[in-house]
């Protein structure tokens, strides 16, 4: 039985529990240089998601798991190969599945069947059964700072610059301008228990997480008439976001190894970055 390229290969990352928090332009400029002197010098990236949505901006209610999964196509730094991301929110952890294809692959997306033997045909499958659409395309700056810690290893981001824009195949992309998300999205992503560091600073600036993302802040902002249904079932699900336990995440699947890519350095380590 043949075996994918290791830079072709599936892989699923372990739980990781993800606190989130929204600032304001004064307070990231000063968790970036509190986080600085703290931890190594972060990397800066420019990011592009594709995510796939109903066609009516509105995920069926009896379809529980869809409502808290999200399917995109990310970009990193105008990369040939592409992300296609599964990300499933439970509680209060956050589980990635991700493949890597070559961009010039996307088009197997818009078939009607799926191609077994294709790298990505778990992802054009879910697509598919639950009825998703190219919905909104989103751009933003991230950095990314990554350390270790005796509670394990952590990951800091801070998306900012983020620009939403509807997709429709009906619409040139030229009449429809992006609309910037004035908020800079704080997440702290680590295993086990909340690291010391990450402590000091949700101290230092009284951080308060937020249950949000970045999806649902796009769809909130976008001025379209398709996101009102949208934005009624976000409201309608808000949650109250319960303090992270400190008891490891229960793993059910052996943690498969991150491919290894060699056309950029950054693509190298966003995908072997087990957070995402």
């Amino acid at each position: 039985m043949s075996t994918l390229p290791p830079k072709r290969q599936k892989v699923k990352f372990l739980p990781r529990y993800e606190c989130t928090f929204v600032l304001d332009d004064i307070a990231a400029t000063a968790l970036i240089e509190s986080a600085s002197r703290r931890m190594d010098p972060p990397a800066s990236n420019d990011v592009s998601d594709l995510f796939y949505d109903t066609e009516n901006w509105h995920r069926p209610a009896k379809t529980k798991a869809i409502d808290k999964t999200i399917y995109r196509v990310r970009r990193i730094d105008h990369a040939w190969d592409v992300f296609l991301e599964q990300q499933r929110r439970e509680k209060q952890t956050s589980k990635l599945r991700r493949s890597i294809v070559p961009s010039s692959e996307l088009k197997r997306l818009e078939m009607d069947e799926v191609d077994k033997t294709w790298e990505a045909a778990w992802f054009h499958k879910n697509i598919l059964k639950h009825g998703l659409r190219r919905s909104l395309k989103v751009r933003f700056d991230r950095l990314a700072f990554d350390a270790d810690s005796i509670e394990g290893p952590l990951r800091l981001t801070i998306d900012q610059n983020i620009r939403c824009q509807v997709f429709s195949d009906l619409v040139n992309p030229n009449q429809n301008p992006s609309t910037p998300i004035p908020m800079h999205l704080v997440r702290m992503k680590y295993f086990v228990s909340l690291p010391a560091i990450f402590k000091s600073l949700i101290y230092e600036f009284a951080l308060l997480p937020n249950p949000t993302s970045m999806y649902r802040e796009c769809v909130l902002c976008c001025p379209v008439d398709q996101c009102a249904a949208m934005c009624r079932s976000l409201h309608s699900t808000e949650h109250k976001v319960a303090e992270p336990k400190v008891t490891a995440p229960k793993v059910t699947k052996t943690q498969l190894t991150a491919p290894q890519l060699t056309e950029t350095a950054s693509t190298v380590e966003v995908a072997t970055c087990q957070f995402g």
